[in-house]
């Protein structure tokens, strides 16, 4: 779970690539892999709805992807050369807009497999549609990776067909305690976190984790708050988070719901000494830019682009993403470019499209870290088929600009914790926001959990 910086030059990483697209056949016009013609890899992604904006990036990552892989070895960046430069195999993306729906990304899935013939799919982006997506393509005997859902049940439930490149809640749980520990003051161990999470399952996971952390460690789990989607006021909660006086708040953030958070906190005079957003890495955006909540809000993201500033590779595709798009590279770019990656590079390793040699080998996958756009050790699949080497990035806002805190060997600024008043002193659970109200005392309540 480690994440490593990476020194070696990028021409070590491009001879290490072309090693893997050897091949058996004597025929010079061989792609060196036996992998040829036209061939389609589907990507599930929401093109409209609360996460549209999350899925165009996914498919333009992918479309990414499909051109390196495509350039063939002449090219200068070290993903290329997996099937060759002879370009007698061309892969494709076939994306079907899931809109967000369950039903919508299971239909997809059939018509992916039943019409349009693709080899493997990845996405689908939301934790539901996944879930559902995956099952039927383990029915339908047919690779998926996924990238962008750190959901747990989608590595838990002895899939065959599902693979994961990307980090689960169980790396950012161990995250955010190293984070906690690491930022102690004076030896004063700060442990009291509570956490506001959405009713999703995605939310229930992070739930989940936490409680099993207290369960394990020094955490101390004092408040729990849940809350709907659609949820337009958090007053209520914010205020028994509040009671209960956190050290940290962790909130499990649901697109739109960051600017929620921010009115119930201003409404309630309330700064706690730490927020860090989990999920919707934006939603931190609203909440940083708050009177009274700078330096105090941070985000757990799989990429950054502070930390590709270290990787030539991820350096490389960054800036050939902006030239073709317009835009910096995003997390939801980066996901989907590495699990069309990790896919292209196990049919080229299959030596051609049927769907078992295709699963072995994703199942035998190793990749370095050098050679993905990742900041993480590699590409190495458990016995759940969970990434091992996928690992948590924390950035920190201060001002507009946020900064890598975590992993330490990374990071580009100190993580601030607990946040300081005025004259320097921690912060206590009860700070206003300066625009209203007074201090909250805290309750001292051991649990403050709300289920409803």
């Amino acid at each position: 779970m480690a994440i490593v910086s990476r020194s070696r030059v990028l021409s070590v990483a491009i001879a290490a690539v072309l090693l893997l697209a050897t091949g058996c056949s004597g025929d010079s016009n061989s792609n060196g892999t036996g992998v040829s013609g036209i061939v389609k890899i589907g990507l599930l992604a929401p093109l409209g709805g609360a996460n549209a904006e999350a899925g165009r990036d996914a498919q333009r990552g992918a479309d990414l992807a499909a051109s390196v892989v495509n350039a063939g070895a002449d090219a200068d960046l070290a993903s290329t050369g997996i099937w060759g430069a002879s370009r007698a195999a061309s892969l494709s993306i076939v994306t079907m807009d899931t809109e967000s729906d369950r039903q919508r990304a299971v239909d997809a899935t059939d018509r992916l497999v039943a019409e349009e013939r693709v080899a493997g799919m990845v996405g689908a982006f939301d934790a539901e549609a996944t879930l559902d997506a995956s099952q039927r393509a383990e029915r339908l005997g047919t690779p998926f990776v996924s990238g962008d859902v750190q959901l747990s049940a989608l590595t838990e439930r002895g899939l065959s067909w599902f693979f994961r490149s990307g980090p689960d809640v169980r790396s950012f749980g161990g995250a955010f305690l190293s984070l906690l520990r690491g930022a102690e003051r004076d030896g004063v161990a700060r442990r009291r976190v509570a956490v506001l999470y959405g009713d999703r399952p995605e939310g229930h996971d992070l739930q989940a984790m936490l409680q099993e952390l207290a369960e394990e460690t020094d955490v101390q789990l004092v408040a729990q708050e849940r809350y709907a989607p659609a949820d337009g006021d958090l007053t209520d909660e914010v205020g028994r988070i509040r009671a209960a006086a956190p050290d940290m708040v962790l909130f499990g953030a649901l697109p739109g719901a960051g600017r929620v958070l921010g009115d119930a906190l201003s409404g309630l005079g309330y700064a706690p000494p730490g927020i860090v957003v989990y999920g919707a890495a934006a939603e931190a955006v609203p909440l940083a830019s708050m009177p009274g909540l700078d330096g105090r809000v941070s985000r757990q993201v799989g990429w950054s682009s502070l930390v590709a500033q270290a990787n030539p590779l991820a350096t490389q595709v960054s800036k050939r993403y902006q030239s073709a798009y317009g835009g910096p590279m995003t997390e939801a770019a980066a996901a989907a470019y590495t699990a069309v990656m990790v896919l292209a590079r196990a049919i080229g390793a299959a030596g051609g499209l049927e769907p078992e040699r295709i699963r072995s080998a994703l199942v035998a996958t190793n990749v370095p870290g050098a050679e993905t756009v990742m900041p993480w050790e590699g590409v190495r699949f458990d016995v759940t088929h969970q990434n091992a080497l996928a690992a948590t990035v924390v950035e920190q806002a201060t001002g507009s600009r946020f900064a890598v805190v975590y992993p330490r060997e990374l990071a580009t600024a100190a993580f601030a914790w607990p946040a300081t008043d005025p004259g320097g002193r921690p912060a206590d659970a009860g700070a206003t926001t300066g625009s209203s109200g007074g201090a909250g005392t805290g309750s001292g309540r051991a649990d403050a959990r709300s289920e409803g």
